[in-house]
Formats: structure tokens, sequence, C-alpha cells
């Protein structure tokens, strides 16, 4: 509680706040991001508040902001683990910074850091705040936050869900959150994500309790989709009850693949750092391998 006044008080004492996530941004990424702006804008419509990175997947266009705005702007870093995956390094210019994050810390990237490694979401977080904190946020943020929370736990199947989980969902719902039409966006699909979907089980091995695909560039690429949204598919190998880890490898360039790694229960991040990634205990992620590491990152986990 003492740490969400802290942030609290920090956000009220600057005008302006820039708010920054991690590259490739997932559901929870986006969600947190947009939603934490989108909030705030409502709660402090005299702040200037700006959502950094590349253009993200819903199309909503980030903003363009100088260096000079981000000297004088309190950062908030959303959904990274270390400095190297923030979408735009100029958050280090911030002159006060805080992290919100539920990954497992590997470094300190701000003054002030509200970490939960045990949370299911950073939108289970940042829908924490504003409910510990007894304030209403406008029907879009918590559209935004509720997205990024089922799209993270999955619906409230995933390990990591805990109370605190649903106590966040009901939150966001009371402010607004359609649950059907986020349900719709983040499962959903299209008939190109289907045939993807179906190409990536298509070419799934099953060895020694592992289920892994490893799919090229023009696999994806035939379907229309990017490398951003081929590599999400890793939730296609998901749910056979004799598989005890999954993987999928999407090329991103000529021999050079990233790795996304799920379990129901083993510990993958451990793996994923050997080889310079990181992220959950249950669900991590690895770039750049060749395809010798590749093969090398499958031993690991059948050895599991």
């Amino acid at each position: 509680m003492e740490k969400l006044n802290k942030i609290q008080e920090e956000i009220e004492q600057h005008e302006t706040i820039t708010i920054f996530r991690h590259q490739f941004p997932d559901m929870d990424a986006i969600g947190s991001q947009i939603g934490l702006k989108k909030a705030l804008q409502n709660i402090y419509p005299e702040k200037k508040i700006y959502a950094l990175g590349t253009m993200s997947k819903d199309d909503e266009a980030m903003d363009s902001v100088d260096d000079e705005t981000i000297k004088n702007s309190l950062a908030i870093v959303l959904d990274t683990a270390n400095k190297e995956r923030i979408d735009d390094p100029r958050f280090m210019l911030a002159k006060s910074r805080i992290r919100i994050d539920h990954h497992v810390p590997v470094e300190t990237l701000a003054s002030l850091e509200w970490l939960e490694p045990e949370a299911s979401a950073t939108c289970e977080l940042i829908a924490l705040f504003f409910k510990t904190q007894n304030l209403s946020i406008p029907k879009e943020a918590a559209q935004y936050l509720y997205e990024g929370l089922v799209a993270d736990n999955i619906r409230y199947t995933t390990s990591n869900t805990r109370p605190e989980s649903l106590l966040a969902g009901a939150y966001l719902i009371e402010q607004g959150a359609d649950v059907q039409k986020a349900n719709d966006k983040n499962f959903g699909i299209s008939l190109r994500d289907f045939r993807y979907e179906t190409e990536v089980r298509n070419n799934a091995l099953y060895q020694e309790g592992v289920l892994y695909a490893i799919m090229n560039i023009e696999s994806y690429e035939e379907e229309g989709l990017t490398f951003s949204q081929a590599k999400e598919k890793v939730y296609a190998l998901s749910g056979v009850n004799d598989v005890k880890a999954w993987a999928l490898f999407t090329e991103k360039e000529p021999n050079v693949f990233n790795a996304s790694l799920r379990s129901r229960s083993l510990d993958v991040r451990e793996i994923a750092a050997d080889f310079g990634g990181g992220g959950h205990t249950c669900a991590a992620g690895i770039k750049g391998l060749d395809q010798k590491q590749v093969l090398q990152v499958v031993d690991r986990l059948k050895a599991l």
C-alpha cells in the first residue's frame, strides 16, 4: 500500500508523464500502456501523457516526443524485465522513473519499482493500483486493461492466476470492460490465423514430453502474417495433456530464430536465461538463435 501511495504521489507531482513498454508488444504490454495512459488522462486532464514505442498491433498510434520532453517527464516503464527490451531507450533520459512489472526481476530500471512476479499480468497490477487507490477509470481504459489481463493469463487458466487476478478483473468489469469483446479480440481468429495455426500444428514434432515447431519466414508470410504475429502462435501447441513443455521457433531473418517457450509447471525461464532470454517460470522467450541453438534448446526442454 505504501509503495502504491508513492507511485500516486510521483504521478501527481509531474506535469508530463511518458509511458514505455517492451519491443514486439503483446496484449499485456499494449493493454497496460494504453490503458494506463487513457486512465491517467481522464483522472488528470491537465497533464501531458504520452505512450512511446513503435506502432502497436492494435493500430493504436504511439506518440512522438522530443528528447527534452522526456527529460522533463516522469517515465513509467511497464511489463519489461531489462532495459534492452524497452522499445524506446530514451526512458533513461527522464528525471524520474517508475517501473511496474510482473516479470522476474533481472536488473534495476528505476528508483521506484513495483515488481510482483507472482502476478498474472502487468495489466493486473495497473488495475489493482486504481482499485486500491479508490479511483475510477473510463470504460476505454478498462477495456484495454481487461484485454491485456485475460490475454496473459489465458482467461484465468495459467498457474500464476491468483485471487488478486480475479479481483482485478472484477474491478475492470465494474469500470465498464466488455468481457465478450475482450474474448473475441484475444481468442477469436481470422481465417488466415486459423490456416497458419493449423500449419504450426502440422509441423510440430513430439519428443519426450516436448512438443515443438520450427517455422520459417515463408510459412507465415504466405499467410500474410508479420513476424510479430507469427511468433505469438505458440498457444497453438498448448492444451495437449501428454505434453509437459512446448515451444515455437519462428524465423525472423534467414537462420535467425526467436523462441517462445511454455510449460505447465516446469521452469523454462532458466533455459531461456542460459541463451540470453528471460520471462516467467512457465512462459519465456529467447531472441537470435541459430538452427544449432534451436536444437540445443529442444534438448534442454526434453531434459526437464
